[in-house]
Formats: structure tokens, sequence, C-alpha cells
């Protein structure tokens, strides 16, 4: 009787531990929080230093930029400053990036600096919301990362057709007819005058740059214009090459 009794106790336990088991598995294993693994992308800022931390997949994607150098471009290298930061933080990220890039000399890389979002949830952008453009930047044309200044050395009202800006057009008309971005054109004038003037004066020149893209090939739905007149100088309309810098169109690059 009591082997019998022994017997069905042992059976009670094993099938109590079995409903056990599976309640344990189906409520606590099986439900359990998955492992979360974050990738990043070859290149991240340190958050608290701003340091430059690279993976393995750094040297392809520099290799990569690098590749992409066109004769009379610099590398624009624009770095983020995030939340509470000031701009020099983007600034000084840009010129440890910059560091990088040993096979560059000191005159072939522009660094700039761009507001972001949070440092930390923004490590999985692209690296980590810092911006490079290979861009031109000579005597006739400034370009940056989604902006760029033509200027007139001369008080004219005709289109400036120096190789410099013939090049830059031509690039900027490629670019436009293979992506899905648009453009505005915004043309200024020195103070030279009559202010009702100016306005007219800036958007000729505006649409005398439209007209040229669109000989391009560029679609003239890409392209809006207007005109500030002289109403925002870059610089005080004191003397003559002041004013050069007054006498431009800008360009915006519309995503």
């Amino acid at each position: 009787m009591k082997k019998t009794l022994a017997f069905l106790l042992f059976i009670l336990f094993l099938l109590l531990a079995w409903f056990s088991w599976g309640w344990y598995k189906d409520t606590v294993v099986c439900c359990a929080e998955p492992i979360v693994v974050v990738e990043y992308g070859p290149l991240i800022f340190d958050c608290a230093t701003g340091e430059v931390i690279t993976n393995d997949a750094w040297p392809e994607k520099k290799q990569e930029i690098l590749n992409a150098k066109a004769e009379g471009k610099k590398l624009l290298l624009v770095g983020p400053y995030f939340t509470g930061e000031t701009e020099q933080a983007g600034l000084d990220r840009a010129e440890k990036v910059k560091a990088l890039f040993v096979e560059l000399s000191e005159e072939d890389i522009i660094t700039g600096a761009r507001s972001a979002s949070d440092c930390e949830s923004t490590k999985t952008n692209m690296l980590h919301e810092l911006r490079y453009k290979w861009v031109t930047q000579n005597d006739d044309v400034v370009e940056h990362f989604d902006k760029t200044m033509v200027f007139y050395k001369y008080d004219s009202t005709e289109e400036v057709s120096s190789e410099n800006v013939l090049s830059y057009f031509s690039d900027l008309a490629t670019f436009l007819k293979d992506s899905g971005d648009r453009i505005l054109i915004v043309g200024h004038t020195d103070s030279d005058g009559t202010s009702e003037y100016n306005k007219e004066l800036g958007l000729k020149r505006a649409n005398e740059y439209k007209s040229h893209l669109v000989k391009l090939g560029v679609p003239e739905d890409k392209i809006t214009v207007d005109s500030k007149g002289e109403t925002m100088p870059l610089k005080p309309n004191a003397d003559n090459e002041n004013k050069r810098f007054n006498r431009r169109v800008e360009i915006q690059i519309i995503k």
C-alpha cells in the first residue's frame, strides 16, 4: 500500500513538474523581450567627447567618398551639432573627420556645421548626421551643401558666362535631370539704383540662369525664381569689392 501511494505521489510530482515547465515556457521563455542589437554606420561621434569612432566599414566608405572627387572640386564636410550644443561643436566634429582624410591636402577640404537633433538617438543615421559633398568654390561660384552663390564681378545685367560658372551649371543641370530635387534661384543686387530697379534686375538675373538650365535640358517646372533686389546684402555697400559680393544669384536645392 505504501509503495502504491509513493508511486502515485511520484506520478503527481512528474505531472506537476511537466505542467510547471509548460507554463514557464509559454509565459516566460517565449515572451521574453528580444535582445535588440543596434547597428551603427561606418562613423559615429562619441556624444560625451565629440570624438570620432569608426568601424571596419569606414575604409570602404572613405574610399567611396574619395572616388567621387572631380577636377576643381573640394570636399565639404558638415559636422552636426546636437541639442543643447553650439555651432562650434559641429565645426569641431567636422575638423576631426577632416583629419581622417590624410590623402587630401588642407586646401582640398572645407568644413562647416549644421543643426541636428539628439545625439544618442541619431547614431543610427547616415554617418551620425555628418554631411559631405564635393563642391565648387572659386572667385565666381561658392557652393555649400544645399545652397550656392554665383557672383557678378561687374554691375551687369548680362548672365555671367565664365568657365567656372558654365562648369557649375553644367553639373547642376546633370544633377537636376537625374534627381527628383528642385531649385529656387533668387537674384540679389548691390544698392546702386532705385529699389524698384534692383528688384527687377535681381529677377532678370534669376530668369537668365533659369533659361540657361532649361537649355541644358532641365524641366522648367523644377525651377522657381525670385528676387530680393538690394534688401539682403552679404556686406555693406561701402566699396566696389563689397558690392561684388552683393551682386549674386543664390541657388537653393529643394528636396
